[in-house]
């Protein structure tokens, strides 16, 4: 969707060089700033490419069935292979069978944090490596762009809705 802000300017520019100026045709330096006015309107309207913009899988729900079919499976354990069987990285194996066992009141090997504290997403590494944190080092996943900050949010409910004794 093209930002409102930038419409409106990119329409006051063309707007003020053709009747202020008067000129039916625009000159070489008013063609340079309308070319520059519709590039930037076309940024805009490509948005950030942080991967904040976009939502949720469909059918992502704050469960740990949901969050395995939909993100750890086919994104932390199989597309990148880094946490999936015996060589995965830290330990921590996210293939479908081992995320509860290897997240759930787990501590980290690298980091003071438990993996997954139950109702405390601030608290969880899972979730400051998803965020990216300065005390966690790389944001998840490495290498690739990050979760969106709702696929993100999904999971920093499922966090929320942990108990001490389990997690849905």
């Amino acid at each position: 969707m093209v930002d409102s802000a930038a419409l409106e300017i990119f329409i006051a520019c063309v707007t003020h060089n053709f009747n202020v100026q008067g000129m039916r045709y625009p000159s070489g330096e008013i063609r340079g700033q309308i070319a520059m006015a519709a590039m930037l309107l076309a940024l805009a309207a490509c948005g950030g490419g942080s991967g904040e913009e976009s939502g949720p899988p469909a059918g992502l729900q704050p469960t740990l069935a949901s969050i395995q079919d939909n993100i750890f499976t086919p994104s932390c354990a199989y597309s990148s292979g880094c946490h999936q069987g015996a060589m995965a990285q830290q330990g921590l194996r996210l293939d479908d069978g081992f995320s509860l066992m290897n997240l759930f009141n787990v501590a980290s090997v690298n980091y003071p944090f438990v993996r997954v504290s139950p109702g405390n997403p601030d608290a969880s590494l899972l979730i400051l490596k998803l965020e990216g944190n300065a005390q966690t080092g790389n944001q998840m996943p490495d290498g690739g762009p990050p979760l969106p900050f709702a696929t993100v949010n999904v999971i920093r409910q499922w966090v929320e809705s942990c108990t001490a004794n389990a997690c849905p």
